[in-house]
C-alpha cells in the first residue's frame, strides 16, 4: 500500500525557516508611526497652547494701548473744551484763564463757522475785509428786516468760499436777506479757489447730517494736538490780553482794531500805513507778472466751472431758488486801487465783469418774472467818496473815509446801505456821486462816465499816478 500525504502539511514542511522570518518581517510594523503621531500631536498642541496665549497677550497689549490713547484724547478734549481757545463753545469764559482768545483773530473762517450756529441769523453780510470792517449789522436798513443778523464776511473772502458759508448759514437756519459785497478782483476771470485756513469739514452742506460735522469738525478738532497747542498759547497770553475788535454781529470794529491794536497804524500813523497797503496792493496785483529770464509768463487756464464768476452765478442761483432776498453791490475801495489795477492792465478785465455780472441778472430776472428783480449797484467809481484827498507825508491825521486805500470806515459803509435799501436816514445825506445801479441800459454809460472820471482824476492827481505807476513797473521789472 502507497504511503499517504498530507498536501498542506507538506506545502509547510517545503518552507524554510529563513523564508519564514522573512515574510514576517515584511508585515509593517504599526508601532513606530502611531509613536511619531503622538509626538507631533504633543508639538501641535503646545504650539497651539503657545499661540493662544500669545494671541490673549497682544489683545491686552493692544487694549492697553487703546486705553491709554483714549484717555489721553479725552483729556486733550476736556483741556480744548474747557479753553475753548477758537471760541468754538463759550461754555466758561475766565478772567486770567481763557477770557481773551487770541487764536480767534486769525482763525477768523473757523470762529465764525461756530458763530454762525449760535447766532442762527436769517440776514448775512458776505464779502471780503472790506465788507467785514465796513458793514455794521446795527445799521437801520439790516436791524429792521427778519430774525438776527450776522456779518459773515472775512478777510481775503473768496467767491467760492462766500458760497460755501451762503449754504452753511442756510443749513443751519433758512434765511431770508443776503448783502453780498464783491471787491473789483471777485469780477476778473480767474479761478476761484480756497485759503489756507478755509476748513470745509466744519462746514454745513443742504441737509448734511449735524452728527456727521460733529464727528468732522467738533470731534477732530477738540482732539487735535493743533488745538491743544493752541490752548496753551492761550493760557500764557492772558496778561496781553487787547480789547476785542469782533462786535457780537461779526463786524470787526475799525476804530479799535486801528487805534488800538494795528501796530504799523499806532507806529508810522494813517499816511504812512495808507502807503504801506499800497505796496502790498501792488505786490498781490502783480504777483506772477515779473517774467523769469528766458522765459515769458504763461496764460493761465481757467476752468469755466470753478471761475469767479461761477460761484457768483451759484450765490445767485441758490439765493432765487431758495426765495432769499439778495442785494448785491461793488465795493468803494480807495481810487488808488483802481489806479493800481490800470498799472496792471487789469481795467478791462473789471468792466468786462461788470458787464457779465448785469447779464446774468438779467438772465435770472427773466427766467423768474415770479420774483423781484435782482439788480447791482456800483460804488467803485470815482467820486467824491473814492477821490478822499490823503493826509500830507508825516502826517498823523486820519482820513474821514478810509483807513487806507483798500478798507472803508463804516460811514462809506452806511451810505453803501442806504443806498442799497433806499433809506434816508435823519442828519445824514449819501453824495449824489456815490453809487450807481447797474442794468442793461445803465451799465454802458456807467462806465464811460467812469472812464472820463478816471482820466479825470489823473490829471488832477497826476503825482500819485505816477508814483503808484512807478511802485507796479517795479514790480514787473519794467523800468
Amino acid at each position: 500500500m502507497g504511503e499517504i500525504t498530507n498536501p498542506v502539511a507538506s506545502k509547510i514542511a517545503g518552507l524554510s525557516f529563513d523564508q519564514t522570518e522573512v515574510t514576517l518581517a515584511e508585515r509593517p510594523d504599526r508601532t513606530s508611526e502611531r509613536r511619531s503621531e503622538s509626538i507631533f500631536a504633543a508639538f501641535e498642541s503646545t504650539d497651539s497652547a503657545n499661540h493662544v496665549e500669545w494671541s490673549i497677550h497682544w489683545l491686552r497689549y493692544c487694549a492697553v494701548v487703546a486705553a491709554s490713547v483714549a484717555v489721553l484724547l479725552f483729556a486733550v478734549a476736556g483741556i480744548n473744551a474747557f479753553i475753548d481757545p477758537f471760541g468754538i463753545y463759550r461754555l466758561w469764559d475766565i478772567e486770567g484763564v481763557n477770557a481773551y482768545k487770541p487764536a480767534i483773530y486769525h482763525r477768523v473762517r473757523l470762529f465764525k463757522a461756530y458763530e454762525v450756529g449760535r447766532v442762527q441769523p436769517q440776514t448775512i453780510i458776505l464779502g471780503s475785509s472790506r465788507s467785514h470792517l465796513g458793514f455794521r449789522c446795527s445799521h437801520e436798513a439790516l436791524a429792521h428786516l427778519d430774525g438776527p443778523c450776522y456779518n459773515l464776511a472775512f478777510d481775503g473772502a473768496t467767491t467760492r468760499e462766500m458760497f460755501e458759508y451762503l449754504q452753511h448759514a442756510h443749513a443751519i437756519r433758512p434765511l431770508k436777506h443776503v448783502v453780498l459785497g464783491l471787491d473789483a478782483y471777485h469780477l476778473i476771470d480767474a479761478t476761484s479757489f480756497t485759503r489756507p485756513d478755509f476748513d470745509p469739514l466744519v462746514l454745513l452742506q443742504p441737509h448734511d447730517l449735524r452728527a456727521v460735522r460733529f464727528v468732522t469738525g467738533d470731534l477732530r478738532l477738540l482732539t487735535s494736538f493743533d488745538t491743544l497747542r493752541a490752548s496753551i498759547d492761550t493760557m500764557e497770553k492772558q496778561k496781553e490780553a487787547q480789547q476785542n475788535w469782533f462786535s457780537p454781529d461779526g463786524q470787526r470794529i475799525g476804530k479799535i482794531f486801528f487805534r488800538q491794536v494795528e501796530k504799523n497804524f499806532l507806529e508810522f500813523g494813517p499816511r504812512a500805513y495808507f502807503d504801506e497797503i499800497d505796496r502790498l496792493e501792488v505786490a498781490f496785483q502783480t504777483e506772477g507778472m515779473a517774467p523769469r529770464p528766458g522765459s515769458q509768463p504763461a496764460a493761465a487756464v481757467v476752468d469755466p466751472t470753478q471761475s469767479n464768476f461761477a460761484y457768483i452765478k451759484r450765490i445767485v442761483d441758490f439765493c432765487v431758488a431758495n426765495k432769499i432776498d439778495l442785494r448785491i453791490l461793488i465795493t468803494p475801495a480807495h481810487a488808488h486801487q483802481y489806479e493800481i489795477a490800470r498799472a496792471v492792465g487789469a481795467s478791462s478785465s473789471i468792466e468786462n465783469g461788470k458787464r457779465r455780472l448785469v447779464r446774468l441778472l438779467s438772465d435770472v430776472a427773466g427766467a423768474h418774472p415770479e420774483q423781484p428783480a435782482l439788480s447791482v449797484w456800483d460804488f467803485s467809481g470815482y467820486s467824491s467818496i473814492t477821490t478822499e484827498p490823503l493826509p500830507p507825508l508825516g502826517s498823523r491825521d486820519e482820513m474821514r473815509f478810509y483807513w487806507d486805500s483798500s478798507h472803508f470806515k463804516e460811514v462809506v459803509g452806511d451810505y453803501v446801505l442806504d443806498r442799497l435799501f433806499s433809506v434816508f436816514a435823519a442828519g445824514q445825506v449819501v453824495p449824489q456821486d456815490f453809487g450807481v445801479q447797474l442794468t442793461l441800459r445803465s451799465i454802458e454809460p456807467a462806465l464811460a462816465r467812469e472812464r472820463a472820471e478816471q482820466e479825470a482824476y489823473r490829471v488832477s492827481h497826476s503825482e500819485d499816478v505816477a508814483h503808484l505807476r512807478n511802485l507796479v513797473n517795479r514790480a514787473i521789472g519794467g523800468d
